[in-house]
């Protein structure tokens, strides 16, 4: 009888721990699945920055068809086609990002030039992307103009923000009337400024600097530091006149020297660093480093085509690589592509599409700004 009961009382055990055991694992496969699920939903803040970094560069580069691709179904239906402007965004930095529940919010601080006229503005750009079934895309976009900088009777003028009055920054007075080129290495003969006109125009993207150009024959290019507490205290009492935020005199012809309006008006320009003075040249565009350690230089001459220049923005030397003794200049141009954190890409492209004699270099490169040695991607 007691063993009967012995065995029943072990049978009962058993079972007991047969059902436990099944339960936990019943249990530990329900959680896997669970968590498996949980990452399957997440939000990846790496792959929307990316998204965002690409999207930019497509704007950049006047890519409507590509960039077109990362919107969201919603907002693809809301977009409006866009012609080809003469105002067009040069660079970005990516300012700030915060993940939020399912989605991420991109701050990004955007410079634009007008390529025909000198006007630039400063915006502040957010974009906010979203998972749509397997793909990350922009479901909302926003921008917020910084600062417009832009001329008016032969001074160049800046706009805070949506502020009706406007500072000085500078005007031909303010500019030197000499400068050393620097193709000439031994800094003996200084040329002449050209002070007919105003070129482009470019804002950093902290807003503190303006990357300026003048011309006539010759291609002046400087860089501006701004004193924003001035600029402030000039709104806070009325600040300058208002200005034509179309860009007033905007070099169609000759442009007098001399201040013009406000002779007197204190310029909120702190002073000017001389990049260079490209002789025979134009300039059609400059842009800032997201570090803005650098000042890249986009700009044409009779002899060698388009190529580009890289200064630095702080005492205005040139990197140690200079673009035009590096490549075949009488068969490719160097066209500035974009920047990374650390690095400037730049394309080198035949002058004349089938000629195939210069394909060694022809294509994709990048240059590292640490070390400033060159990479063909």
């Amino acid at each position: 009888m007691r063993k009967a009961n012995k065995r029943w009382v072990l049978g009962l055990v058993i079972a007991i721990s047969l059902l436990f055991i099944q339960s936990v694992l019943v249990s530990c496969a329900s959680k896997k699945k669970e968590e498996s699920k949980s990452t399957t939903e997440s939000f990846d803040m790496k792959a929307a920055t990316n998204v965002a970094d690409t999207y930019m560069k497509y704007l950049m580069k006047e890519d409507t068809e590509n960039s077109k691709r990362f919107y969201s179904k919603e907002l693809s239906k809301s977009s409006i086609s866009e012609e080809n402007r003469s105002l067009k965004i040069l660079g970005y930095d990516l300012s700030e990002t915060n993940e939020i529940g399912k989605s991420g919010l991109f701050k990004m601080r955007v410079s634009r030039s007008d390529v025909t006229k000198p006007f630039a503005s400063l915006d502040e750009y957010t974009l906010k992307i979203k998972k749509e079934d397997t793909d990350y895309k922009i479901t909302e976009t926003n921008n917020i103009i910084q600062k417009e900088a832009f001329i008016q009777n032969n001074q160049i003028r800046l706009r805070n923000k949506n502020n009706v009055n406007t500072n000085l920054v500078v005007d031909f007075g303010g500019i030197p009337n000499y400068a050393f080129p620097k193709d000439d290495k031994t800094n003996i003969d200084k040329i002449t400024v050209p002070k007919s006109q105003y070129g482009i125009i470019t804002f950093s993207y902290g807003g503190d600097s303006l990357a300026l150009s003048t011309f006539d024959k010759d291609a002046y290019i400087a860089v501006i530091k701004l004193e924003e507490a001035m600029a402030v205290q000039a709104s806070d009492k009325g600040g300058g006149e208002g200005g034509d935020t179309g860009g007033g005199d905007t070099g169609g012809g000759k442009q007098k020297e001399g201040g013009g309006g406000k002779a007197q008006e204190k310029p909120i320009g702190k002073d000017i660093t001389s990049l260079d003075l490209l002789k025979s040249s134009k300039v059609e565009f400059m842009t800032f480093s997201p570090t803005e350690k650098f000042v890249t230089v986009q700009y044409t001459k009779p002899d060698i085509g388009r190529c580009i220049r890289t200064y630095k923005s702080d005492g205005g030397d040139l990197i140690p690589f200079k673009f035009e003794e590096k490549f075949p200049m009488d068969k490719v141009d160097v066209v500035f592509s974009s920047y990374d954190k650390e690095t400037l890409n730049f394309d080198v492209v035949p002058k004349k599409p089938d000629d195939k004699s210069a394909s060694d270099v022809i294509g994709k490169w990048q240059i590292n700004l640490r070390d400033f040695k060159p990479k063909k991607m």
